[in-house]
């Protein structure tokens, strides 16, 4: 009566182990594919180039700002996706920019490039009326289409020497063209991934 018992729970317990090697691999298999990701943190100064000339103003205006960045930069070979926000300051207008999407980066030689696109929402408000009288203030979308250079500086830390962004938004009902330049420091969270290399 013991041996058939002792057979059976032999059996059983050959199954579970089996199972677990199975499941164990599994995960390993899928570690190897979906990493778990690092996280950045990018802050720092921010110039836009403002298209206000349809506003009534005789230039296109430079506002002062920041600009900061939050992103996952490789959930899968080099695909992420970055949160982004901006506020950029002048005496004649402000405007503040909120938003997301995918970004993909691979690296050359040890520095990360980096393109993304992005959508979202922008407030716009004029603080000094050009010759054209337009409400003082005004919220709508935004997409912007750019990307920069992170150049490491030890294992946590990266330098941003550039972001340029062609950012396309609508304000006062029209569609307004403006660039954006962004430079400051990236802080590192995290597992540190391998970006693709070419």
């Amino acid at each position: 009566m013991r041996i058939p018992r002792l057979c059976a729970l032999a059996t059983k317990a050959s199954a579970l182990c089996f199972a677990a090697f199975c499941l164990s691999s599994s995960l390993a298999s899928a570690q190897s594919i979906f990493k778990m990701p690092e996280i950045n943190v990018f802050a720092g100064y921010s110039l836009l180039r403002f298209d206000s000339v349809p506003f009534g103003f005789a230039k296109t205006l430079n506002l002062n700002g920041g600009n900061m960045e939050v992103s996952l930069p490789d959930l899968y070979q080099g695909i992420g996706i970055a949160a982004d926000f901006s506020g950029h300051h002048s005496p004649q207008a402000e405007q503040f920019n909120f938003m997301i999407g995918p970004q993909y980066r691979h690296e050359v030689k040890g520095v990360d490039l980096f393109g993304h696109i992005l959508f979202g929402k922008t407030r716009t408000r004029l603080l000094e009326i050009g010759t054209a009288q337009f409400q003082p203030s005004t919220l709508g979308y935004s997409v912007a289409l750019g990307g920069g250079l992170d150049i490491p500086v030890g294992k946590r830390f990266s330098i941003r020497p550039i972001q340029a962004d062609y950012l396309v938004s609508s304000e006062f009902g029209s569609r307004r063209h403006n660039i954006r330049y962004s430079t400051g420091l990236v802080i590192k969270f995290g597992k540190k991934t391998e970006a693709p290399s070419f």
